[in-house]
């Protein structure tokens, strides 16, 4: 069985079900120098952060959110083939795509808004994880966009914040600066020799570096009703690996070079292009 979605702060971790002491999202949602590795449900905080919230007298519904991912809009498949085609002209395969958002934010065009507070741990191997509600009742009307952090900011981003996996096994090398890997996307390519290699495509706070980034995707035309609404984003994982910065994986991945996460230009890298990454369903 798959555990239940996970929404995570600092001091307390959220899980769908009981909240864990020392780390703390409602709604469904129709989403080298080295490599690295890879609980307990809980329920939803009531604590979310709402801002101008409506009045007591004013409509609200509950608002579900969910990520979903893709490959040049084609859905995602993991495994150990190289299906895809980069815009190097690598062809690739993804075995592992896991990651955190922080600060969930649904705005609305009246300038109201609701937060869910903390992090929140995507699985694309656990589906539990992609779907959840934003605590609390959201407002009703149209809305201008849905924003978040990908990755954990520095403020979450604390060595030992989590305790139990899957969330602890994203830990950062405390040499390399601590605290957890924004996101670990691996797989395999066809080389230049034509032979499969891994990649290992690991964000995180090198040297305490702050590499993760703000995405505010706009929502215009969605709104939510009485009933609620859901939403879905979209992660397009060709899009790490272009525009800006468009990445041949024989430059990053391979026998010298085994990995990124000791490599702050490739760091760079990866976070400028993140900008294209991200994308809001179709109403």
């Amino acid at each position: 069985m798959n555990p239940p979605p996970r929404s995570l702060s600092p001091r307390r971790v959220l899980r769908g079900g009981p909240v864990v002491a020392r780390c703390s999202l409602a709604v469904a949602l129709s989403l080298g120098v080295g490599a690295c590795g890879s609980s307990d449900p809980a329920p939803p905080s009531p604590d979310a952060s709402v801002a101008d919230v409506p009045a007591a007298d004013a409509p609200a519904a509950a608002v579900a959110i969910a990520f979903a991912h893709t490959v040049g809009g084609a859905p995602l498949a993991l495994g150990t083939t190289t299906p895809y085609t980069n815009a190097a002209g690598n062809s690739f395969g993804v075995t592992r795509l896991s990651y955190f958002v922080s600060g969930v934010t649904v705005r609305m065009r009246d300038g109201r808004s609701l937060t869910a507070p903390g992090a929140r741990y995507l699985d694309a191997a656990m589906p539990a994880t992609l779907r959840f509600a934003l605590p609390g009742a959201a407002p009703v009307g149209e809305l201008a966009s849905i924003t978040f952090v990908m990755g954990l900011p520095p403020d979450l981003n604390i060595s030992g914040a989590f305790t139990s996996s899957p969330e602890s096994l994203m830990e950062w090398p405390e040499m390399m600066g601590g605290g957890y890997h924004h996101m670990k996307f691996e797989g395999r390519y066809i080389n230049r020799a034509g032979e499969p290699f891994n990649f290992m495509a690991h964000s995180g706070g090198l040297n305490r570096a702050d590499y993760s980034f703000a995405v505010s995707l706009d929502a215009s035309g969605r709104s939510i009703t009485a009933s609620g609404a859901s939403f879905t984003v979209r992660m397009d994982v060709a899009e790490w690996f272009t525009g800006p910065n468009t990445w041949d994986l024989n430059d990053y991945f391979n026998a010298t070079h085994r990995g990124i996460m000791g490599d702050a230009a490739a760091q760079a890298s990866l976070r400028e292009n993140g900008a294209s990454v991200f994308s809001l369903a179709a109403p």
